[in-house]
């Protein structure tokens, strides 16, 4: 008995052609896909090292040493810290966006191919309470996320790279605090006050590692400013709200003082 199939051969040919075609387009667009995600790694430290100069400077100053405690100091920063604080703010602006960025011709792609823009695949972060946020540091804020909204991820990297290189600034004496309690809690922390030593996390010499920022040289009053937003919440970093939850605003200057003046 035939089929209809096998009275219309015509009918067989086309269906095969048309699976032949999609299979080809398949190939073809994850073929495209990856170009693309080559092409982007390429460009990625001369468009990073355009953008540090160009935007990031205005700011954080020439070769990320800014010359207002606004600013924080990234010349030095491990590369892993800057490329997390990035992914915060760039998660931040895809929040307002309603998370996603995807047209179905974009996820067509992803069906096919696996492959999604990077910033589509982040997860997302409230380690910003931004609505808590002090008129001035929302501000700040707003600024960065329109910095980091479209930055993909190995741009993302080249920037971190780029002022990880850099020369970290000298360390500085004149601020407000007592350098030698500021040493004292961040080298012995406090058991009475549940503080433990700054330097489990911070290096012994207050350079950080890893996501944990770099310390030494950086502003006084960006440090302790960053501290009252920490305690207060305004920051959610757990770990740290835990452990400065009893120490009060000398503490900080004198914690901020000492780290200013380390190189």
């Amino acid at each position: 008995m035939r089929t209809n199939m096998m009275r219309k051969p015509g009918r067989v040919a086309a269906l095969l052609a048309g699976v032949a075609l999609a299979v080809t387009a398949s190939v073809a667009f994850a073929d495209d896909a990856e170009n693309a995600k080559a092409l982007t790694a390429k460009l990625a430290p001369e468009r990073a090292h355009h953008l540090a100069v160009t935007w990031c400077s205005a700011c954080h100053g020439p070769g990320g040493i800014s010359g207002q405690a606004t600013f924080p100091i990234l010349a030095g920063q491990p590369a892993e810290y800057i490329v997390t604080e990035l992914k915060y703010f760039h998660n931040l602006s895809q929040d307002e966006r309603s998370v996603t960025h995807e047209t179905q011709f974009e996820q067509w792609i992803y069906n096919i191919t696996g492959w999604r823009k990077p910033y589509s695949s982040y997860l997302h972060s409230d380690d910003y309470k931004y609505d808590n946020a002090p008129r001035n540091e929302e501000r700040a804020w707003d600024f960065m996320k329109g910095v980091a909204r479209d930055l993909d991820e190995p741009t993302m990297q080249a920037l971190a790279d780029y002022f990880s290189k850099q020369a970290p600034v000298a360390g500085r004496l004149g601020a407000s605090g007592d350098i030698a309690h500021g040493k004292a809690l961040f080298q012995d922390g406090d058991a009475n006050r549940g503080l433990i030593a700054c330097q489990s996390c911070h290096g012994p010499e207050a350079k950080g590692q890893g996501p944990i920022p770099r310390l030494a040289g950086q502003h006084a009053d960006y440090v302790k400013i960053q501290l009252g937003f920490i305690q207060s919440g305004v920051r959610s970093v757990d770990q740290m709200q835990a452990l400065i939850a009893n120490l009060n605003q000398k503490d900080f200057e004198d914690l901020a003082a000492y780290v200013q003046s380390l190189n």
